[in-house]
């Protein structure tokens, strides 16, 4: 009981996170309701109609609310539909907002790609419990008001067949049990699709050169066939739905033959009793279903969005609180983290990187590097110990400005959709002029490559830069760090897809672009650009082991002089 009322709650909770325009759809209960009269009152001239009574009144009455009934359902439908739609965009953006203010840990942990379905396809399903809950209101009305206007034809008839309601109630009521774990089991497989299809159409170039079609096939239809199953009972559902609205049409038509028959023998009910009492029945009957779908509306919603509650349960991050950030050294004491509580990935890091210094982090794969940066950005908060800036406690920072102070440059830096302008502008805030555009890709060594396009700064670069090569991109991620002229530039392998040639030139270009008060961070396994750093720092297994110049470190670091020695092809003196 506690699970379903922590479902339903999380469930309402869910429409108070935006807002919803209710005034359409108040609109459309009062024209609903209006609708839903006019249908009971047609009823009467259908009648009259099916006895022949084709009187002007009746066939000028039945054509007037005939059109009137056309006219007003409509009206509902476009409201219904603007309405819906309005709750679909704002529930889509509320979910995506919420994506952004995750933690990186929480993204992480998700995984990107499965955040998809949530925004293009999971909260699609959010309008129709809205559209439900208030077509409920009028359709709730018409069937009080064919039992009213039933009873008056024969009050024991109705008594019987509205006996029969609870019975289908219950039944429906099952089938909406039913409907919330095959929408979730649904939404489910969409969501391992998208995750799957995304991740691997994305390496398609790697599953060629491998010559892995044939396992991915066998993959892609595991995720095909989660779908097909999903699928599969969602329809054998809806037959489900079928038959049971067809047993109580069939329950009703049977107590009103029987019962009728016997009202008629008795003299209690005219011989045209029982076809007048089913035009009214029919009504009853349609605006019934109707309730009853929309309770398994409701919780086929619930089941749909379940994922998307739960991602809006996770915790936010502080994006505009906190203390403005103060350049400064960045000193570590004594950092710990771990990702999973248990194996400790950073084991008691003590650290100081100068303000304006260039510092470089060498160290094998899995040793801590690509950690540490993580910490250093705020994405993750250490186990223990703390980290400065200024002298300030970088928890303390609002993260924002904290993140906008860094420039960072990944080994495979991804590009955008667009053009090279608009993504070397991507991060800049309020106007740029286009000199310092062209500066910094002058700094990256991509204007020149750059002018010598048809559309030069226009071109466009593809989905994720794909009509650049790898080392364009890299580029123009380099000209997209520098423009914005970061407090720290954090360089991770950012060479390593150039050819030593222009890895030299880019490199020289960093240096003499570099200003006094900048502190550079360089991951690198190119000894010479780790050479000319001020500072290197070895790390193995979580731990820096030296810390020094090239010269110092050259005398006493194992590690330093490890991968010198490979790098040179010998032992160094």
């Amino acid at each position: 009981m506690n699970k379903q009322k922590g479902v339903w709650k999380s469930f309402f909770r869910f429409y108070t996170r935006f807002h919803i325009p209710w005034h359409y759809f108040i609109l459309t209960v009062a024209l609903g309701v209006l609708a839903s009269e006019i249908a009971v009152r047609l009823a009467s001239y259908t009648i009259a109609v099916n006895k022949g009574e084709l009187y002007n009144r009746v066939i000028l009455g039945f054509c007037l609310l005939t059109v009137a009934h056309m006219i007003i359902t409509s009206a509902v439908n476009i409201l219904t539909t603007y309405g819906t739609a309005t709750v679909s965009l704002r529930a889509r953006n509320m979910v995506w907002r919420k994506i952004l203010s995750l933690p990186q840990r929480e993204v992480d942990k998700t995984a990107p790609s499965s955040l998809i379905s949530c925004v293009t396809l999971d909260v699609d399903q959010a309008s129709n419990s809205i559209y439900s809950l208030f077509t409920t209101v009028s359709s709730t009305y018409a069937v009080i008001r064919a039992i009213i206007i039933m009873a008056r034809y024969s009050s024991t008839l109705t008594i019987w067949l509205v006996a029969t309601i609870p019975v289908i109630v219950l039944l429906f009521f099952l089938v909406g049990r039913l409907q919330f774990y095959i929408m979730r089991r649904t939404y489910a497989a969409i969501n391992t699709m998208t995750r799957f299809f995304s991740e691997h159409l994305s390496a398609m170039k790697h599953i060629k050169v491998q010559s892995l079609e044939d396992k991915e096939m066998e993959e892609g239809y595991k995720a095909i066939d989660a779908r097909y199953k999903a699928d599969l009972w969602a329809a054998i559902l809806g037959q489900l739905q079928v038959m049971l609205h067809s047993l109580h049409v069939n329950i009703q038509t049977i107590v009103i033959a029987i019962g009728g028959s016997s009202l008629i023998r008795q003299g209690r009910m005219e011989t045209t009793g029982i076809t007048n009492f089913s035009a009214y029945t029919s009504t009853a009957d349609q605006y019934i279903a109707e309730d009853l779908t929309h309770y398994q509306s409701f919780k086929g919603t619930q089941g749909a969005l379940k994922f998307v509650n739960d991602l809006l349960q996770l915790p936010s991050e502080p994006r505009l609180e906190g203390q403005q950030p103060v350049p400064g050294d960045l000193v570590l004491e004594n950092v710990r983290f771990s990702y999973d509580g248990e194996y400790e990935v950073l084991k008691g890091i003590s650290l100081t990187v100068p303000q304006g210094s260039v510092t470089a982090i060498i160290g094998g794969n899995g040793c801590g590097k690509s950690t540490l940066i993580k910490l250093l950005q705020g994405f993750y908060t250490p186990s223990a110990g703390t980290i400065l800036a200024g002298g300030q406690d970088i928890t303390a920072v609002q993260p924002d400005a904290w993140r906008r102070s860094f420039g960072y440059v990944l080994q495979n830096s991804p590009l955008f959709s667009g053009t090279i302008r608009e993504n070397i502008l991507y991060g800049c805030r309020g106007k740029v002029n286009e000199e310092a555009v062209y500066e910094a890709a002058r700094q990256a060594d991509i204007h020149d490559f750059i002018l010598s396009l048809p559309d030069g700064y226009d071109t466009e670069v593809g989905e994720m830069g794909g009509k650049l090569s790898g080392g364009q991109r890299q580029r123009v991620a380099m000209a997209r760090a520098l423009i914005l002229h970061p407090a720290y530039l954090i360089l991770d392998e950012a060479a390593a897809s150039l050819d030593h040639k222009t890895g030299s030139r880019v490199f020289d270009s960093l240096m003499s672009a570099k200003t006094p008060e900048q502190t550079i961070l360089l991951i690198s396994h190119n000894m010479e650009e780790v050479d000319r750093a001020d500072r290197i720092v070895s790390m193995r297994d979580g731990e820096v082991v030296g810390c020094g110049s090239a010269a110092e470190m050259r005398r006493s670091d194992p590690i330093y002089r490890e991968y010198s020695a490979n790098q040179r092809g010998g032992e160094l003196a």
